[in-house]
């Protein structure tokens, strides 16, 4: 009987220890397991896979966050089991491993760099949601105490969590003066009034010609100037929102189809505003103390020197630019000299003793010669020129006018000390043969100055893509392209984007008128200058 027992004894030790073994064994497991799901849940960047407890350092909930909500996690230095918590980075919440799920990376919302936190925190000590984009982001049991980053008539918006979060405004929501930054904010903001965008203006002072507004806002850019919101200027007014300097609020009465592309292809904002609303007085606007918003009317006449005044909110009165003012073009081609036994038997080609002639007529009655950069910003309204002036233009760049085929043209130049510029058929002579500092090379193509099967020059003939290959071949040997000018004076739409496309400012054909503001920039008039032309007939051209 006894050692029945002392028998039974040992099987239950046996047992026990085995099952304690077992037991042992299942924690490992377990542990390893818990481990395992740990490690695997542990990311830089997670999502939350459903609505969930945030948690502070001792475990208690502190409040709840939302399904989808993406997050940048804190350095995890050691996986082991008391690290089923994570901490949230940049923060004091901490989030279940078993709630969230590891993604690649997280989108982050940027600040606007051209905003200035508000110096004022928001402050609640009782329950609180922030949204993003409208949906629940996070909900926080005992309130919050953050920098305002601007606000409108119903929401504060703060920067959280790698995000721009809103609060709605309530009587539980204090606001408590702050000095979250020290940068300065901007005092005024000048409103620039388009009252129409268009390719074409037909003589409306109020309408600005496509590329003229191109010149303005990339002039603007350049002085580091960033066009702003009708929504961002009304909080602007309203104290809402600090803005950095050199705000501008770009308006138009037409916000039609040609304007949209234009803000969209500059990258800038341009919006409606109410008319009722406006002061058109040349001043900044500043506050709504006034019932009526300053504003800047920009003129068809609006140099580029005023548009970076008005911007800077100086106090412009622009006078308009005689209507009547206009610049001849002159175009001459081939030059020789009769004296040294040279011929020349085409009706473009002119004497060096008429050129002389030419010329010291223009010296002696004190006409402004132009060089190709001024007759550009002058057309463009940048600049004024006085009222007798004239562009001298060369085309082709054969007899006469390079220093292998007659040198006549390049001698008087710089004889005379004045500026012309030559349109050169880009493949055809070596670039190096005019190089002189009174002569300025543009594009006349690079290989297309002949007559095409449809029985126009071949800029013409050629598609689109055709005329764009020559004219970028021709580029790639001028380097310049401000200027344009059509062989045989043909040009068709295709031709004109091609130029357009290309970045050419300006393009020249015929037409025996003279150049006015008014002028189509893509067909800018010349007067061809023949072989027989007089000296009184010269006159009245250029008079």
């Amino acid at each position: 009987m006894k050692k029945i027992i002392k028998n039974n004894k040992i099987l239950i030790i046996i047992t026990i220890t085995i099952l304690i073994f077992i037991i042992l064994l299942l924690i490992k497991y377990h542990n390893n397991k818990t481990l395992k799901n740990i490690n695997k849940s542990y990311n830089k960047y997670i999502i939350i896979k459903k609505d969930t407890n945030i948690y502070n350092s001792k475990k208690k909930i502190i409040g709840l966050i939302y399904k989808g909500t993406q997050l940048e996690l804190t350095t995890l230095k050691k996986i082991n089991l008391k690290n089923k918590y994570f901490k949230i980075k940049n923060t004091n919440y901490y989030i279940y491993y078993k709630d969230i799920k590891k993604i690649k990376n997280i989108k982050i919302s940027k600040l606007n760099p051209n905003y200035i936190t508000l110096n004022r925190n928001l402050k609640t000590n009782k329950k609180i949601t922030l949204y993003k984009n409208n949906k629940k982001y996070l909900t926080l049991n005992k309130g919050i105490n953050l920098p305002i980053e601007y606000m409108d008539n119903n929401n504060y918006y703060v920067y959280y969590l790698n995000n721009i979060l809103s609060i709605k405004k309530s009587k539980n929501i204090m606001e408590l003066s702050n000095l979250n930054s020290k940068n300065q904010s901007t005092n005024n903001i000048s409103v620039l009034l388009y009252d129409k965008i268009a390719d074409t203006c037909n003589n409306n002072d109020n309408c600005i010609n496509n590329m003229s507004f191109i010149d303005q806002i990339n002039k603007l850019k350049e002085n580091n100037y960033y066009t702003i919101t009708k929504k961002e200027f009304d909080l602007f007014l309203s104290k809402q929102l600090n803005l950095k300097n050199k705000a501008i609020f770009i308006i138009t009465n037409n916000l039609d189809d040609n304007t949209k592309i234009l803000s969209k292809q500059l990258n800038i904002n341009i919006d409606k505003y109410d008319n009722n609303k406006l002061n058109i007085n040349n001043k900044p606007a500043t506050s709504l103390e006034n019932s009526k918003i300053n504003t800047y009317q920009i003129k068809n006449y609006s140099t580029i020197s005023n548009i970076l005044k008005i911007a800077e909110g100086q106090n412009i009165q622009e006078k308009p630019i005689s209507k009547k003012q206009e610049v001849a073009v002159l175009n001459y081609h081939f030059f020789y000299d009769p004296t040294l036994g040279e011929e020349c038997n085409e009706v473009i080609c002119l004497t060096t003793q008429k050129f002389r002639e030419h010329i010291n007529y223009l010296k002696e009655n004190n006409f402004k010669i132009l060089t190709m950069d001024e007759f550009t910003k002058w057309i463009y309204g940048e600049i004024d020129v006085p009222e007798n002036s004239v562009l001298i233009t060369i085309d082709d760049g054969a007899m006469g006018t390079g220093k292998h085929n007659g040198n006549k043209l390049i001698p008087i130049l710089e004889e005379y000390k004045i500026p012309a510029t030559l349109f050169l058929i880009a493949g055809w002579w070596d670039i190096n043969n005019y190089r002189s500092d009174y002569l300025t090379i543009q594009s006349h193509t690079y290989d297309m100055h002949k007559y095409g099967s449809c029985g126009r020059g071949q800029l013409v003939c050629a598609n689109y893509e055709e005329a764009k290959t020559d004219l970028k071949k021709s580029l790639d040997i001028i380097g310049n392209n401000t200027s344009f000018c059509y062989p045989f004076y043909s040009y068709d739409d295709e031709a004109i984007q091609a130029i357009k496309d290309l970045g050419f400012k300006i393009a020249f054909a015929g037409g025996n008128r003279k150049a006015t503001r008014n002028s189509n920039k893509y067909i800018i008039p010349r007067y061809p200058i023949h072989a027989d032309i007089t000296l009184e007939e010269f006159k009245k051209i250029v008079n």
